[in-house]
């Protein structure tokens, strides 16, 4: 399997994503539910709750990464994702459909958050892919 079509399997069939921040020289890392879609290249879409933690670390640097986690140990591949995150350019109905593809169960947490939640995605142009025992390979979007 080529390089690409590792990369779009990883992010077909990962539900989470392991999402880091820094801020004042501190890492921080959080597990977040993720949506992928092949047509919209280099972006990753997510929601959170306004105002936590985690949103005053994207104000205060844009600058994150995230892995998408492997539904199982034998994973044939991992992908590396560093980016800049920004508020989300999609509307509701349209983040919800692409996050409903993988846990249809996530439209109605999202729909039932309303006004407390707010739409983010990661935006990118590479990726690094390592598959097996390799060394990473940048895979450019």
């Amino acid at each position: 399997m080529e390089l690409r079509e590792q990369f779009e399997n990883v992010m077909a069939t990962s539900i989470n994503m392991a999402l880091a921040t820094s801020t004042g020289n501190q890492p921080n890392v959080r597990i977040v539910t993720f949506g992928y879609d092949a047509g919209k290249t280099g972006r990753v879409f997510f929601t959170t709750f306004k105002g936590n933690r985690k949103v005053l670390e994207f104000q205060e640097n844009p600058n994150v990464s995230c892995m998408p986690l492997p539904l199982g140990p034998e994973a044939a591949a991992q992908v590396r994702i560093f980016g800049k995150i920004q508020k989300s350019t999609l509307d509701m109905k349209e983040l919800i459909a692409i996050i409903a593809k993988k846990i249809p169960g996530d439209a109605d947490t999202i729909q039932n958050g309303g006004d407390m939640m707010d739409m983010y995605e990661v935006v990118f142009d590479r990726a690094y892919i390592t598959i097996g025992m390799s060394e990473a390979q940048e895979l450019m979007l």
